[in-house]
């Protein structure tokens, strides 16, 4: 008996295995399936849910920043230069520089990224009418991308107080020796009233509105026989 239940079961499970054929575009364009999806996305970056600063995320504001250092920007000491000045510009070794951001922060709403499966009829380089099945990404202005407070508090040259070159990477002996990691700020006596206390640069920016798309984009295969490929 143990041995005829066995029989049955290898035959229903050699019954029920089959192999994975690729379909051609012909084959594609015959398959009807739902109309699509509709996607919501949401980034968020160093912001509480009403939209302002997460000042307790950020409570270090060293680590809530961009930083980028360009190819070869270092700055060396020359003569007359004392303390922390570094005015002589270097290619090749120094303490290299960085663009800072400082303050990160914003959200970004897609409210409605539209997924839908479709038709693309071109016609290819002798002439001839080509539909390519494709994947359209459709967005509509009556339900805008809503961007909150995105942008950063201020942006800064800052340099490492270690030299490198541009072959070989320096090293700091702490945190602060880094360049975009420095805390520096105004005093709370500065001359600007806004600046007080907040930390050190010469320009911020701030953005906030509803960006009105209406439109689509397709993807979808491409060969030798597009005009664009």
């Amino acid at each position: 008996m143990k041995k005829n239940m066995l029989f049955i079961f290898m035959s229903l499970v050699s019954v029920s295995t089959f192999a994975l054929e690729p379909l051609s575009d012909q084959e594609l364009q015959s398959v009807e399936g739902q109309a699509g999806a509709d996607l919501s996305l949401k980034l968020s970056l160093n912001q509480k849910g009403d939209g302002s600063f997460d000042s307790t995320l950020c409570a270090n504001v060293e680590y809530c920043r961009l930083a980028m250092s360009l190819n070869k920007r270092f700055v060396s000491q020359k003569a007359g230069d004392v303390n922390n000045i570094f005015s002589d510009a270097n290619s090749d070794s120094g303490h290299k520089l960085w663009l800072v951001f400082k303050g990160i922060q914003g959200t970004i709403n897609i409210q409605k990224l539209g997924i839908d499966g479709a038709d693309l009829t071109y016609k290819n380089d002798s002439g001839t009418q080509i539909i390519k099945p494709a994947i359209q990404l459709s967005t509509t202005a009556s339900i805008p991308i809503q961007v909150r407070n995105f942008g950063f508090n201020a942006l800064s040259i800052e340099q490492d107080s270690f030299n490198s070159t541009s072959t070989t990477e320096g090293v700091g002996a702490n945190a602060s020796d880094y360049g975009y990691l420095k805390t520096s700020t105004y005093s709370s006596t500065n001359a600007s009233v806004y600046d007080r206390n907040k930390e050190t640069g010469f320009t911020g920016m701030m953005m906030n509105g509803n960006i009105a798309l209406n439109g689509k984009v397709m993807v979808f295969s491409c060969d030798a026989s597009h005009p664009r490929c």
